[in-house]
């Protein structure tokens, strides 16, 4: 967990796509029946990811003293979340459950311990909010040439006269230089709802994905990305027409969303629109040239084959549209120790502990 004091050039924007109408969106949320999915309201409640139980309000009267001060309780609480004597939770990417599940499981991913800190600390009378943070995609989330778009959320904390502390469990990916952004409790339980559908349409559960998307909508409907997954889920059942309209959605409320530009791109294709299909085609091209985390990618990809120089060219690439990423000098440390060259090894090992200084501070 970090605690700390407390945020990309948007590219080309593609050819005009004409925004679906509101009502055609909206009957996106009500396609059932294509998924032999149950045709559950969507006004039906459902308990929220931050409700707390008895004994995690225990938890909360037992290590946190009432009577300190927000500061002092915060630390309290970080110290009781993290030592593993007391309730010792572990960050695990793609396990995604409410506070009450984390509490129980005690791990969980970026938004399942982020809800459980927050619970608890909006227990102790602490002043928590979730806090959305646009992370750079890297090459551990990029496989067979896709693209994930990944929404990293973290909490913060207002500890009155204007001081806040950001809350972060995991330190790898959090940078106070990403851009950021207060989101509500609604938007959360969304990010939350839309994990669980993706990681069932991973498993081919096609009928819980779709009810698991449409209640994420319900939540977020301005939530580009979510429209994506959504497109997603109809373009793997065959429903071309339903996917069409999803991503077309996805990119009227956000022009930078790329996988949806991706996707939709695969779909002109597919069906034989070529001409549409090549003009985001260029869009997508354009975006990669310019984006260094693209290049380290393709770098990481390179070397994974062996090719050591068509690595070091990409990563160096990389560092020319970002000299302040400390990950590509370490990375191109790693392609000069693995060819032997002692010296850059070295010289970029040097490098990248001075970014990283740099960017601690």
């Amino acid at each position: 967990m970090l605690l700390c004091s407390a945020c990309a050039a948007p590219g080309p924007i593609p050819p005009p796509l004409k925004p679906p109408s509101e009502d055609s969106t909206q009957q996106l949320l009500h396609k059932s029946a294509l998924f032999n999915s149950p045709a559950i309201s969507l006004k039906t409640p459902d308990e929220h990811i931050l409700a707390v139980n008895a004994e995690m309000r225990y938890f909360v009267n037992e290590q946190v003293p009432a009577a300190l001060s927000p500061r002092a309780r915060l630390r309290y609480l970080s110290d009781a979340l993290v030592r593993p004597s007391l309730l010792g939770i572990e960050y695990q990417p793609g396990v995604t459950q409410s506070a009450a599940d984390t509490f129980a499981n005690r791990r969980g991913d970026c938004l399942s311990l982020t809800s459980l800190f927050i619970a608890l600390a909006r227990e102790a009378k602490l002043d928590a909010y979730f806090n959305e943070v646009s992370v750079p995609p890297s090459w551990e989330l990029l496989s067979d040439n896709r693209s994930a778009i990944y929404k990293h959320i973290n909490a913060v904390v207002e500890l009155g006269n204007g001081q806040r502390e950001v809350v972060d469990f995991s330190v790898d990916i959090y940078d106070y230089r990403y851009p950021q952004k207060r989101v509500s409790d609604d938007i959360a339980a969304a990010q939350y709802y839309s994990n669980l559908g993706v990681s069932a349409l991973h498993n081919d559960n096609y009928d819980d994905a779709y009810l698991y998307l449409r209640r994420a909508l319900h939540l977020g409907p301005e939530e580009a990305y979510i429209w994506g997954n959504l497109g997603v889920l109809f373009r793997r059942g065959g429903y071309n027409s339903e996917a069409e309209l999803a991503f077309s959605q996805a990119l009227s409320l956000d022009p930078e969303e790329s996988a949806s530009l991706s996707n939709l791109a695969r779909l002109y294709r597919s069906s034989g629109r070529k001409e549409r299909a090549k003009q985001l085609e260029q869009v997508i091209a354009s975006r990669q040239r310019d984006n260094p985390f693209w290049h380290y990618s393709r770098s990481r990809a390179a070397f994974e084959r062996g090719d050591y120089a068509q690595a070091l060219n990409a990563i160096k690439r990389a560092i020319r549209l970002d000299k302040n990423e400390y990950r590509f000098y370490q990375f191109a440390a790693v392609i000069f120790r693995s060819q032997g060259n002692t010296d850059k090894y070295h010289e970029y090992g040097l490098k990248a502990a001075h970014a990283k200084l740099k960017q601690s501070h």
